[in-house]
């Protein structure tokens, strides 16, 4: 989803409520919610905030729409990236400082978020400029 309008539609329709009663959760009029909806008013952070803790929103994802949308797909993608990592250099053979492991654990980590999942094409390049010929 491309706007921040989009990404909060997209949240309140998630939860199956009306524009009213969701605004009327975070203390706000019904015509207030669908002028942030619109885009015709700019949504507070505050209410980015509480949106975001009470319906576990990355705030990140709802501001900008980079990353992943919830903590629970953070989890996943942060675990997904550890394995793959620990993975490569078992088969690689190598024991990798802590340092340097979370380094690549870091990339592959962004690199899952950025392209939506694990891109085995993608991490097969990175990982080959990680051998040590």
């Amino acid at each position: 989803m491309s706007s921040l309008q989009e990404r909060l539609s997209a949240i309140r329709k998630a939860t199956g409520l009306s524009q009213a009663a969701f605004g009327a959760e975070f203390g706000i009029s019904d015509r207030a919610y669908k002028n942030y909806e619109l885009g015709i008013r700019e949504l507070p952070l505050a209410i980015a905030l509480g949106i975001a803790d009470k319906y576990d929103v990355n705030i990140a994802w709802l501001l900008t729409g980079e990353g992943a949308r919830t903590g629970p797909e953070m989890r996943d993608a942060l675990k997904a990236a550890v394995i793959a990592v620990r993975e490569h250099f078992i088969e690689e053979g190598q024991t990798p400082s802590p340092d340097y492991e979370s380094d690549v654990v870091q990339y592959v980590f962004d690199e899952i978020l950025r392209e939506g999942g694990l891109n085995p094409t993608r991490m097969d390049a990175y990982f080959k400029t990680l051998r040590k010929d």
